[in-house]
């Protein structure tokens, strides 16, 4: 009886050893199960990274992190993964928690400044710009990133000349670049287009970007702005296929210069930006002509052109530069076009470069995240003289911001026009925005001479000065008066405009009452000497 108890309680334990084993075999292969997909996600995230993905590596990489057999360099994957697509807020957040229990490495460093700079912790990105310098003391990027952040007020002093407006064509996707076109508007967008087929970048998982077009009148509310009517599509046979990134127009908007991906792919699988020439025929554009210097190695981008259709300046990362992107230029001569030449270090850096354009007046426009500024790319402006440049100068705030700011483009006059930004969403998608340069200031000191003409037909060399006359000035919108004063007796007066707004001027004397229009510009000028003339036929006499 004991030898069967004893023999039955053998075979149990036997039996719930075998089922512990098989139990303990099965959670080992489940976990080396989860281990394994953990790892093998982690290495496609590192090659959507790799390979400049950094959206879908963003995405693999956030859902790895909740894991416990997350390595804590996930969160300096994510950092970089933000870094690199302009989400500085959230890179700061992971750099600070990898951090914790790491040793950031030098670039990783710069990286962290950097998007502490963007979002306007200034006095925490110059200390940790100050401990990278204390390194490397003959790094003039560092340098110059230290001296700017301890005279950042200059950057960030308001401009009460410069005005910024967010624009109502855009959208909840990113428009890119922004250009005038006759009466309007033409801009490129990767909203998606209403088609059949739906055309993604794999690379982003958004649509291509294509060409829209906008009819622009004046605001009557605002001087600064214009008023966009709806958006159509706009050149649909440049690039249906394909992205279109930048542009420039240029033989009085007839012929266009653009960036577009190639139609096929280079060794590493990647379609890189190439620049092409397009020509309108009616109202029809198309590819006329490829640059001959394009390269399917590499990505030519952001090109502009001159009016006259024979300088291309354009943003590469040509083998043997400064670093980054650089701004590169090529000249037409004699049918052919020039091996492209880097313009030099006063404009190119380690850093990018990007969006080359050049004003009518000689001034040389273009974005960069390697010369300092408020964070991200800023605009910058130079004089150029002949083959040579002067010195650098940043736009500052409103034109640029801690975000990134770039896709300059300005009218002939060099006063109003367009640049991108990021800054309305903290980074996450590209906006137009129209600007003026150079807006009268106020409280504005204003002095002139009133005249006198008894007739419209007569010749302005019989104008006469008109002394000792009451002036009123008036607010055209509210017809509040706004002050009044008087010439003196040689027809001189002055009087300090308080504020912007479309003014009238009541002349009143014993022999006459009316009305004058009295404009003062929107944009600034030198002298601000104003000449009023009272025409008789035009008032009537008092009673």
């Amino acid at each position: 009886m004991k030898e069967k108890v004893l023999h039955h309680i053998t075979k149990s334990l036997k039996a719930l050893f075998l089922g512990a084993f098989f139990l303990s075999t099965l959670q080992l292969n489940a976990q080396d199960s989860v281990i394994g997909m953990f790892n093998n996600n982690l290495a496609k995230a590192d090659d959507y990274y790799v390979n400049g993905n950094y959206l879908e590596a963003i995405r693999i990489y956030k859902d790895l992190a909740q894991s416990k057999e997350a390595p804590s360099t996930i969160n300096l994957r994510l950092a970089r993964s933000y870094y690199f697509t302009h989400n500085y807020a959230n890179a700061k957040l992971k750099y600070e928690k990898f951090s914790e229990e790491n040793r950031l490495s030098e670039i990783d460093k710069f990286y962290y400044a950097e998007s502490l700079t963007s979002i306007g912790d200034y006095q925490k990105a110059l200390e940790i710009y100050q401990q990278a310098y204390s390194k490397d003391q003959q790094n003039e990027m560092l340098a110059a990133r230290i001296w700017r952040l301890n005279n950042i007020n200059y950057l960030l002093e308001d401009s009460l000349e410069n005005a910024v407006k967010y624009i109502s064509i855009n959208t909840e996707y990113s428009e890119l670049k922004a250009s005038l076109y006759d009466d309007g508007v033409v801009f490129t967008s990767n909203k998606p287009a209403v088609s059949l087929i739906k055309k993604l970048d794999t690379k982003a998982g958004t649509s291509f970007y294509h060409f829209y077009r906008t009819d622009t009148r004046p605001d009557p509310f605002d001087i600064n702005a214009l008023v966009y009517e709806d958006s159509e599509p706009f050149a649909q046979s440049l690039g249906a296929n394909y992205h279109v990134a930048s542009f420039s127009f240029f033989n009085d908007y007839n012929e266009m210069v653009l960036s577009m991906s190639a139609a096929k792919p280079n060794a590493k699988g990647v379609y890189p930006l190439q620049i092409f020439f397009a020509r309108k025929k009616g109202k029809k554009w198309s590819i006329v002509a490829e640059f001959p210097h394009n390269n399917i190695a590499y990505s030519l981008y952001e090109p502009w052109m001159n009016e006259g259709g024979t300088e291309i300046y354009f943003s590469a990362e040509i083998p043997g530069g400064y670093g980054g992107k650089d701004i590169y230029k090529s000249v037409l001569t004699d049918s052919s076009w020039s091996k492209p030449g880097n313009v030099g270090e006063v404009i190119n850096t380690a850093g990018d470069e990007i969006h080359p354009f050049m004003g009518q007046d000689g001034i040389f426009y273009f974005a960069s995240n390697g010369h300092p500024g408020l964070g991200g790319f800023d605009l910058f402006k130079v004089k150029k003289i002949g083959e040579r440049y002067g010195e650098l100068e940043n736009l500052g705030y409103p034109i640029n911001s801690g975000f990134d700011d770039f896709a300059l483009s300005i009218d002939s006059l060099n006063r109003h026009g367009f640049l991108t930004s990021n800054r309305k969403r903290g980074g996450l998608d590209d906006d137009i925005y129209e600007f003026d340069m150079g807006l009268q200031s106020y409280p504005l000191e204003v002095s002139g001479k009133v005249k006198f003409i008894e007739h419209n037909w007569m010749d302005s060399t019989e104008l006469e000065l008109l002394p000792n006359v009451r002036m009123v000035l008036i607010d055209n919108k509210n017809q509040q008066k706004v002050l009044e004063t008087n010439s003196d007796k040689e027809g001189n007066f002055s009087f300090t405009v308080p504020y912007y707004s479309q003014y009238k001027i009541r002349i009143v004397s014993d022999e006459l009452d009316g009305i004058v229009s009295f404009e003062v510009p929107k944009y600034s000028k030198a002298n601000d000497s104003y000449e009023i003339v009272v025409v008789n036929d035009d008032f009537k006499k008092p009673k």
